[in-house]
Formats: structure tokens, sequence, C-alpha cells
């Protein structure tokens, strides 16, 4: 297993808690210039991302990759991380080792092995919150769906890091 350069900026709870403010209190117009920044500079990386909603064939999950897309984009955004642009290329060669990674996280239940791999602790913690607590109105995700989130983000999470190392 290849962890990330150490070098790479670690993306704390602070820029993710300001990525949220910024997320959650734009209106609809801001949400979508927001997507569209992030989308424009990494068209392979959200193509990618989205791809996971037709493969799990889970309409449901779209909406939800999108605003994790944004969210974590905003956080290294807020974090001062210049990200490179990632290629279909990229995205190819971390995959194998990706899912060797994945696999043996979901056999051990080692979450280290995740936060090794991806370099980014609070992101891969943030994400775990995420999938398994209520949000504020008291809606939770099905485990299927959780799964398939916290899966594509790790993804995402992971993708930026071997490219950024």
């Amino acid at each position: 297993m290849s962890a990330p350069d150490k070098n790479m900026k670690q993306i704390t709870f602070t820029a993710i808690d300001a990525a949220i403010d910024l997320v959650d209190h734009v209106d609809d117009d801001g949400l979508e210039d927001l997507c569209e920044k992030h989308a424009t500079a990494q068209p392979e990386l959200i193509d990618y991302i989205l791809s996971a909603a037709i493969e799990y064939e889970n309409p449901d999950l779209e909406g939800l990759l999108i605003y994790y897309f944004c969210l974590i984009m905003e956080s290294y955004s807020h974090a001062e991380c210049s990200l490179k642009k990632i290629e279909v290329q990229d995205i190819e060669s971390f995959e194998q080792e990706f899912l060797s990674i994945l696999e043996t996280y979901f056999e051990d239940d080692n979450l280290d092995l995740l936060e090794e791999y991806t370099g980014q602790a609070d992101l891969v913690h943030f994400m775990l919150v995420e999938i398994s607590t209520p949000d504020e109105d008291g809606t939770t995700l099905d485990d299927e769906t959780g799964v398939q989130l916290f899966i594509s983000m790790m993804a995402l999470i992971s993708v930026i890091a071997k490219t950024n190392d």
C-alpha cells in the first residue's frame, strides 16, 4: 500500500466546518455556482464520482454525491490546498489499489487503514459520522445508500491524495 505524501495538507474539521457553513447557507443559485466551479475545475473527477449512482443503480445517490463532492472540494479550498487536475489515467491508476484497501477495510473494520491510505483522517471521520447519524431534521440514510456514499467519497478523497502526493 502506498500512503500519500505526508506533505499533502491535512483537511481539518475547521476547514470542513467552514465548507459546511458555506454550502449549507447558499441559495440554490449559489449552490449551483459552487458546484459548477468545482465540476469545471475537476471534470473527470465529478464524472467518476457521479458514475457511482449509475453503477449502483441508485438514483437517490446522485444528489448526495453532488452535495458531498462540493462539500469536500470546498473543504480543500478552505484549507488553501491547490489541487492538480485529475485525469482519467489518474483514476484508472489508483482504482485497483483502492479496491483492495476497501476490501481489507470492510473485512477487518480497520479504520486506521483508510486514514493512512487517504492521509485525511478528519475527512474519513467526517464521512463516517455523516452516513451513520441523522441529519438535523432527523433524516437518516438507508444502510445501502450510506455504504455507497461512503465508498464513493473514500474514492474521491483517495484519488485526490494519490494525485497530489
